[in-house]
């Protein structure tokens, strides 16, 4: 059994040393094609790069945060420039790359709300009057930020509950399997009730897992 552990502990260490290392390769070479590309003032491609660098997300990876810098950093220079869609471009670079990345935390939390302060200001600006005759800009503005602080992503703890039920109703399955019937092919009472009320309660806790997240 102990053998059993280490192979497999062995075994998740190098797949997961297999993901952290492809992101840090893939995040740092995207953050140069992206160095690059502004360097050549092909900015739109460069934002494009910025962002991906920005989704290869591993914990501590220093070309992550060079990324949300360099994105920042490219629409407020936009703004001045009065180039309003490259800016809508960079601030929705930092938005979505935030909303990707995100699992039980969210990486880089406090850079989603200002994004979303400047997306809501330039869409409004963008959209000019003719989009809602009857409201201002700033009402507009304040139209969009509301949209774009709405979270529907589904509850965490929710979910957590619902992937638990799913477990508690296969592993009721795997204990009647291999437990619940003898090797004379009879019904083995103890752990077969132990298998039933196990799937009967992992199937209600998945359900209102699913209900609730």
């Amino acid at each position: 059994m102990k053998r059993k552990l280490i192979i497999a502990g062995t075994v998740l260490g190098l797949c997961l040393g297999v993901v952290v290392t492809r992101a840090f390769y893939d995040g740092g070479r995207a953050l140069s094609r992206a160095k690059a590309a502004e360097s050549a003032g092909e900015l739109d491609d460069a934002v494009r790069w910025y962002r991906r660098a920005a989704r290869w997300y591993v914990p501590g990876a220093p070309h992550v945060s060079d990324a949300y810098d360099a994105l920042e950093r490219v629409a407020r220079q936009a703004e001045e420039d009065d180039n309003p869609m490259l800016a809508l471009d960079a601030w929705r670079g930092v938005r979505n790359s935030v909303l990707a990345t995100r699992s039980f935390y969210v990486p880089f939390e406090e850079r989603l709300e200002p994004a979303n302060r400047r997306i809501a200001a330039l869409m409004a600006r963008v959209e000019g009057a003719e989009a809602d005759p009857g409201k201002t800009e700033a009402e507009r503005e304040q139209w969009h930020y509301e949209l774009l602080e709405r979270d529907d992503a589904p509850s965490v703890f929710w979910s957590l509950v619902a992937l638990l039920g799913f477990a508690g109703w296969l592993g009721g399955g795997f204990l009647f399997a291999f437990r619940g019937v003898t090797a004379d092919d009879r019904l083995d009472a103890r752990p077969a009730a132990a298998s039933g009320v196990l799937v009967a309660v992992g199937l209600v806790v998945w359900m209102l897992g699913l209900y609730y997240a």
